[in-house]
């Protein structure tokens, strides 16, 4: 069985039902030894606070329920912790969930994991593999795709710090010095694994002149909670800086309110079941916010559409269309900007084109074609969305499906229209999705 199987869950299914510890575990079964259980509170956390999207005298249209209604809002997020504080959390666990693969739990960047995170995989022959390929005059690159381009995450990190150990020098800077262009920014994605590079991401999206929303958008809306928690804790470490902070001064106006939302979001979990005494609430507060009034009330739109579950979102946008017309149409109609692209970002990720596809499987499919479309290929888009996607296996092959179907053509063929050279053979390489044996036994691809 490949170290794929043993650990990636089928992403695009169903969830499974609630355990009996609560539904906001994020941890994947068989993550931790036996003698040690994942603590269910993290004991850093201080009481839940306000919202800064509802201070200085602001309040929304349009209020949430109680928060025991299932689908409503649960208490917000409270602030980070201080870094004198990070020990408990490092102390959790070995291995989270991100990104619905996992991952190890961040304790500093390019600090090595803790313990033996990839049990049976010994990362000696790759990394004398891309020794040879990184040594002497010129560099073997057909060699580092062969190693590079589908590792799954948590080997990925343990050949990352092994290689650190046995040469004295970060694979990162190694690679920094020994390729270029966009062939070199896509291995950079590929050994800084799903956090550490969304972490870069993030400050990317806020560096500079002017801020990339919609990069911010991909990579903190439609995300777990958990998800988003660990973002800012491994932001700080790798940039002594909030993440939260960064954003709301970086952007301004309605913007900054609706990201701050986002930010401070505690939405419940997918698996909560659907009120839909509620949904039918939220669907005629969208209508009197939008159609059914002259002008639109955004703030009742970003509050309902951000701190609703997926499953909620779903049931919202099928409701509305019954009785009025679809919601991402409304969406449209009434927004402009980055509030409407980031607002139809998280509809589009609730709710599922066809039936066995799963919830924001179409829109991925659509963002990628997207990358390519037009005049010249968006590079630094197809990259980093390709990297991203990747790491979850079953919802890629989906992503892959759903392209064909759309298009009428494979990914594959279009991403290597669309490149060339080295950085041509290395996307194609990910998309194809040929699974690394963590036994060196070989690999197996699954191609849409």
């Amino acid at each position: 069985m490949s170290y794929y199987q043993q650990n990636y869950p089928n992403s695009y299914s169903m969830p499974p039902p609630p355990n009996a510890s609560g539904y906001n575990q994020s941890y994947p079964p068989g993550a931790f030894p036996s003698s040690y259980a994942p603590p269910q509170n993290q004991a850093y956390l201080p009481p839940p606070s306000q919202s800064p999207a509802f201070r200085d005298g602001y309040t929304p249209s349009y209020l949430p329920p109680p928060s025991q209604s299932p689908g409503a809002p649960q208490a917000r997020n409270p602030p980070l912790p201080p870094p004198s504080q990070y020990t408990s959390y490092q102390q959790q666990a070995q291995i989270i969930q991100y990104l619905n693969v996992p991952v190890p739990a961040p304790i500093g960047y390019e600090l090595p994991p803790q313990g033996d995170i990839a049990p049976g995989y010994d990362p000696t022959m790759d990394i004398d593999k891309i020794r040879k390929a990184t040594k002497g005059f010129g560099t073997d690159e057909a060699a580092l795709i062969a190693v590079l381009a589908n590792l799954p995450s948590l080997p990925m990190a343990e050949m990352s710090a092994a290689f650190k150990a046995r040469t004295g020098k970060s694979l990162v800077e190694v690679l920094k010095s020994e390729t270029s262009g966009y062939f070199g920014e896509t291995l950079h994605g590929l050994v800084l694994g799903p956090l550490w590079y969304d972490v870069e991401l993030a400050r990317e999206a806020i560096q500079g002149a002017g801020t990339n929303e919609f990069l911010l958008t991909e990579i903190i809306a439609d995300r777990t909670n958990s998800d988003r928690q660990h973002l800012f804790i491994a932001y700080r470490m790798r940039y002594g800086r909030d993440l939260q902070a960064d954003i709301r001064n970086d952007l301004s106006g309605k913007t900054e309110r609706m990201y701050t939302m986002i930010l401070s979001s505690n939405t419940p979990p997918d698996n909560a079941p659907v009120d839909f005494q509620l949904v039918e609430r939220d669907v005629h507060a969208l209508y009197k916010a939008g159609q059914g009034k002259i002008g639109t009330d955004e703030i009742t739109f970003c509050d309902i559409i951000i701190n609703r579950s997926k499953t909620h979102l779903a049931a919202i946008c099928d409701a509305y269309g019954r009785k009025y017309k679809s919601l991402t149409k409304v969406i449209k109609s009434e927004f402009s900007g980055h509030m409407r692209d980031t607002l139809l970002f998280i509809v589009n990720g609730a709710k599922p084109k066809h039936a066995m596809e799963g919830p924001g499987v179409w829109r991925d499919a659509k963002l990628l074609e997207k990358s390519m479309k037009g005049l010249g290929t968006k590079d630094k888009q197809l990259v980093r969305r390709l990297v991203r996607y990747h790491w979850d296996k079953p919802r890629f092959e989906a992503v892959k499906a759903a392209y064909h179907k759309k298009y009428k053509k494979s990914l594959e063929g279009r991403v290597a229209g669309e490149t060339s050279g080295d950085y041509k053979k290395l996307l194609v390489a990910i998309v194809q999705g040929c699974i690394r044996s963590h036994f060196h036994f070989g690999t197996f691809c699954c191609t849409v």
